[in-house]
């Protein structure tokens, strides 16, 4: 009976090997995670945010266990930001788990910062922790990272274009009325106002995961669309033109079933854009014909019609097809 339970217990450990390797393979050094011991315990870096209302936001590393509660480490936190606060009580501060492009998730107090950090590798994700005092009804414009800080440098060309790339985004989605109807957002404030640079991320190598994250989800997907018994393949890339969306980004290539109608490709495209909040009944998928010589036909499709299907069936005539979406413009009436 010992053996088994020992059995059992190295085999967790090789798992739990297994899944910190993962990690760090794909990490900078100063966040790899140690080796698990026998109680399969084991530590690591972590970093941190905070802002108090209206204040600068600030960032410190600390080392947490595995075994160290959201309890435990913000009272380490608390005396590592507010050292002032050392002999006092914590009242009213909470950890909460941020992802570019969701809502901030609180933490409860039994969690465990660095196995939910762990966590992240199953999709190659980043995250991070915030620090904040949770009576604070509204946060203000999240400041930058304090101005004494050691670390401020110029930003490398690759921080530059991401730092760019999250300007205009934001911009994009203001201009469309995309910022939760006026409301705060602590996480879009905080991705915003400290983008993703070698100093705030973790992943040693973005570009490379994801690259990676897009191929394996693009083959899991092909995957589900070949056929089995030797017949045509039910699925496949499409490129759509969305200019009408953003000039500055002209296409999108999305992958898509013979069966994707055209009322859900007109809605992928606008979250592929940033514009999760806007009316789909305002857009609509065009199919453009080009032939030699004769001016080029449009049509509009109906929302139940599949254009990869149209795409995939349309007979070989030399005729060049694509499909671009646009304004949906209301016919006026006749009297």
């Amino acid at each position: 009976m010992i053996g088994s339970s020992n059995d059992r217990r190295a085999l967790e450990r090789e798992a739990l090997r297994n899944v910190i390797n993962q990690w760090n393979a794909n990490r900078l050094d100063l966040f790899e995670l140690s080796e698990p011991n026998e109680d399969l315990e084991f530590h690591g870096v972590m970093r941190f945010y905070f802002q108090d209302s209206g204040q600068k936001v600030a960032t410190k590393c600390i080392r947490v266990a595995s075994d160290a509660t959201v309890e435990d480490v913000i009272g380490t936190l608390v005396e590592k930001f507010r050292p002032d606060m050392r002999m006092l009580s914590v009242p009213s501060y909470a950890l909460y788990e941020l992802h570019e492009g969701c809502a901030e998730r609180k933490m409860s107090p039994d969690e465990k910062p660095l196995l939910v950090q762990l966590n992240w590798h199953v999709d190659d994700r980043e995250g991070r922790f915030l620090l904040r005092n949770i009576d604070d009804k509204t946060v203000g414009s999240m400041g930058s990272l304090d101005s004494n800080a050691s670390f401020r440098r110029k930003l490398s060309k690759r921080e530059k274009k991401q730092l760019k790339k999250q300007e205009k985004l934001s911009r994009m989605k203001s201009e469309n009325g995309d910022i939760n109807g006026g409301q705060d957002n602590v996480t879009e404030k905080l991705y915003n106002e400290l983008p993703e640079t070698s100093f705030t991320r973790s992943i040693s190598n973005p570009e490379a995961v994801m690259r990676r994250r897009r191929q394996q989800k693009l083959e899991k997907k092909l995957q589900q669309f070949r056929s089995k018994d030797g017949g045509p393949d039910t699925g496949g890339t499409l490129k759509i033109y969305g200019e009408a969306l953003c000039k500055d980004v002209p296409y999108k290539t999305l992958l898509l079933s013979v069966r994707d109608c055209a009322g859900a490709v007109v809605r992928e495209m606008l979250d592929k854009y940033g514009l999760t909040k806007v009316d789909p009944s305002q857009f609509c998928l065009v199919q453009v014909t080009q032939q030699p010589g004769i001016p080029d036909t449009e049509y509009v499709l109906d929302d139940d019609e599949c254009p990869l299907s149209i795409l995939m069936t349309a007979p070989n005539t030399g005729m060049v097809h694509g499909f671009i979406i646009d304004f949906q413009q209301a016919e006026s009436d006749i009297y």
